[in-house]
């Protein structure tokens, strides 16, 4: 391609170039770079000036290349989409994007708080000259760069984590209420603790109107997919958003990590929203977005009182999918897991020691799965599969998948061909601009298309 650098054991690896936030195609380098270890082969000694294992894979729109990580360029469009909703603004995230260093996860933080910061203060100056609707405005960019700043960002022994999530639903809060926005804070009881939700009252519902129940997947927050709870604000249904055990707020301030039947998760919100005045029992809808969209559906296949299940992506099995990420660079390399998982541990560490992408990875999926070792970790993974109880789904799915998808690539058509029940696959094009993972960047139309083919089918 004209360049004059010698090729890595990086290149090596990699058949085509990489892009993507969920780290997982990077996992697969990572392990592929201990197994080299392993063998005696020269491991990452340090990661060349671009982190390794996930590159941009073309010129396309969304391969940013702008902070020389993949992962982290991902992350940050998925903030800039959010400019078409008031959350975030272009400017803002752009000139935070320059002050990040490429696979220091620090940094990330570091730049991302300074940014919710600054903009809390001019929100703050707003208020006290009278401007409310400025204030408001603002400080809703503000609680959305808090957000940005935790999901980047794994040291939990940094007190400003914590204070980074108090401040960011905070100020959510402090926004809805200079706004007038109809989000009332409430906590569902889960097993000796609480959930943090919001219910999200639509002044034009129906005296009694179907109510849409959201979570997101590993990553991000419920609250900064307004794209969703605007929209059936707007649509006349309400919205009960909320985080999950080993999600957002649920994690970070209550110690609660993932588990695979994720239906002791979404049946006590469940049991809330239907007990709401204005909520029809029967119009219970279900949706979970990216690793959501394996959750989700597990949920459907226990609790009958989910009248429409939404999954975007859809997966059948999130545990296949973290598979073939692995066995695409190595075959094999899993057997090494199950017969010597010590080993296996050991050279994990040993790479990710040297890679920071790597690194980052492994304590944010060992943290959010409550695991004390990379193998322990996929242990845990194993779990993720709805295959066993695929049958059990009676209600209607509705499956939204993008042509770019990455994080678990064909496991939509999967799910689609798996479900025996009523079931609909809304693909988005590159045509359209709206290839990605959970339509980063392109809400507007997911919004349009979404609530379209609801209001047909609700």
């Amino acid at each position: 391609m004209g360049s004059s650098r010698s090729e890595t054991s990086a290149d090596r690896l990699t058949p085509e170039r990489l892009s993507r936030r969920g780290a997982l195609g990077g996992a697969g380098l990572f392990l592929g770079g201990a197994l080299a270890a392993l063998g005696g082969q020269r491991a990452f000694a340090r990661p060349p000036k671009e982190v390794p294992g996930i590159k941009p894979r073309s010129d396309a729109w969304y391969d940013l290349n702008f902070t020389g990580d993949g992962l982290m360029d991902n992350q940050l469009l998925w903030f800039l989409g959010h400019a078409s909703t008031g959350t975030s603004d272009i400017g803002e995230c752009l000139e935070t994007a320059k002050r990040i260093q490429a696979g220091e996860e620090k940094s990330w933080f570091d730049a991302w708080l300074a940014t919710a910061e600054r903009v809390h203060r001019v929100a703050d100056q707003a208020q006290a000259r009278g401007h409310v609707l400025s204030a408001g405005e603002t400080y809703a960019r503000a609680a959305n760069y808090y957000r940005a700043a935790t999901m980047h960002y794994t040291d939990r022994g940094d007190p400003r984590l914590l204070e980074a999530t108090h401040r960011a639903s905070a100020t959510f809060e402090r926004a809805n209420a200079l706004l007038n926005y109809p989000a009332q804070p409430i906590e569902i009881p889960y097993e000796g603790s609480s959930l943090p939700a919001y219910f999200i009252r639509s002044p034009h519902a129906k005296p009694s109107a179907p109510v849409l129940l959201m979570h997101q997947g590993l990553h991000a927050w419920p609250e900064e997919t307004k794209w969703v709870y605007d929209g059936a604000c707007k649509r006349g249904y309400h919205a009960l958003i909320f985080h999950g055990p080993g999600q957002g707020r649920s994690l970070r301030e209550k110690g609660l990590t993932f588990r695979p039947d994720w239906e002791r998760a979404v049946s006590p919100v469940v049991d809330v929203a239907e007990r709401i005045a204005g909520v029809d029992p029967k119009r219970i809808l279900l949706m979970g977005l990216s690793f959501g969209g394996a959750l989700a559906p597990r949920a459907a296949a226990f609790d009958q009182r989910i009248a429409l299940c939404i999954a975007n992506p859809g997966v059948l099995s999130w545990w296949e999918a973290t598979c073939a990420h692995f066995e695409r660079f190595l075959p094999g390399v899993l057997s090494l897991l199950r017969s010597q998982p010590e080993l296996f541990d050991r050279a994990i560490h040993r790479l990710a020691d040297g890679w920071p992408t790597a690194a980052y990875w492994l304590r944010d999926v060992q943290w959010k799965h409550g695991a004390g070792s990379p193998s322990q970790v996929f242990q845990k993974l194993s779990e993720f599969d709805n295959t066993p109880i695929i049958e059990k789904i009676s209600c209607p799915v509705l499956i939204m998948e993008g042509t770019a998808e990455d994080a678990s690539p064909g496991q939509s058509q999967k799910l689609y061909d798996a479900l025996k029940g009523p079931k609909h696959l809304m693909m988005f094009t590159e045509e359209e601009a709206a290839p990605l993972h959970c339509q980063a960047g392109s809400v507007a139309l997911a919004a349009q298309r979404l609530f379209d083919w609801l209001d047909e089918n609700v």
